[in-house]
């Protein structure tokens, strides 16, 4: 069959911010440094070059089938293992696209089943009781955005591009490869939450947590952390680092002292057997001969 090459484009992803939004729409509370960031727009573009064979009507058709059928098989597979209210996106995913509607993104898929329904059982209560929103957000590995803090600015920048819409909403982020976490929020979550909580979550609960591959309890004391603080209720504080008791290989002054001591008394054992012995020996050949 002949082979026909076709250059062609592959699909480019770009998202910009709206031109309507206000300046001071742009602004969002970060914890720790205080500063603003302004979302940045997104792009992918690629161009390849790609073979076009061409075959019959009937091979057509059976690819077609069989490619029609393995994307159903895939589509089934992702509603089997993930839960409705559970959005599973990638890194463009969660900054280009709405916030999800359960409130909880696992990208890293991370979390089991019971702490992904318990972590969207508090933050449903929480927001009924409050008014406060928060939306959690998981991810295996910061490519473009190295820090946890600017990426999950980008997230609530694009996910609420007004002040008004961001002002109670706040964004709890954790990458699982680097084992670091973020809290950013609008001015009224950040002002209600604190920055000791804030600080206690991003330098205790997420860091100490992930680096003994404790993901579930990471996330789920961080936001019963939050939970708590809005709600007025009493903080719980995170985990403590371990410390390894530090010590020298070295002998002490009274270990060197007992080790001297029972070497002084083998050699004098020794010593007495090696005297002794041969005294008794020769008394007893010379008593035998007379």
């Amino acid at each position: 069959m002949a082979s026909t090459i076709v250059s062609r484009p592959a699909a480019s992803l770009c998202v910009t911010r709206s031109q309507g939004v206000e300046e001071s729409s742009r602004l969002r509370a970060t914890s720790m440094s205080g500063r603003a960031l302004l979302a940045k727009p997104v792009s992918f573009r690629a161009a390849r070059t790609t073979t076009v064979t061409k075959a019959s009507s009937d091979e057509k058709n059976i690819v077609q089938r069989a490619g029609a059928g393995l994307a159903a098989l895939g589509l089934a597979a992702t509603f089997a293992i993930a839960p409705m209210d559970v959005a599973m996106a990638g890194e463009f995913d969660i900054i280009n696209t709405n916030p999800p509607q359960g409130g909880l993104v696992d990208d890293a898929g991370v979390l089991s089943k019971a702490s992904q329904k318990q972590i969207l059982k508090i933050c449903q209560q929480l927001k009924n009781d409050t008014g406060f929103k928060l939306e959690v957000v998981t991810v295996r590995k910061l490519v473009f955005e190295s820090d946890p803090f600017a990426f999950a600015d980008q997230v609530i920048e694009n996910w609420f591009p007004t002040v008004e819409e961001g002002n109670n909403v706040g964004v709890l982020l954790v990458s699982t490869t680097s084992k670091e976490g973020a809290l950013v929020g609008g001015p009224a979550f950040m002002q209600a939450v604190g920055d000791d909580i804030v600080e206690g979550i991003v330098v205790d609960n997420i860091p100490i947590f992930t680096e003994q591959e404790k993901y579930n309890e990471a996330l789920i004391s961080s936001v019963n952390r939050i939970s708590n603080r809005l709600n007025g209720k009493e903080d719980i504080p995170g985990p403590t680092r371990q410390e390894k008791a530090k010590g020298g290989n070295y002998k002490t002054k009274e270990d060197t002292a007992k080790n001297r001591n029972k070497f002084a008394g083998v050699v004098i054992g020794l010593l007495v057997i090696a005297t002794a012995v041969p005294m008794i020996q020769y008394y007893g050949y010379t008593g035998s001969g007379k």
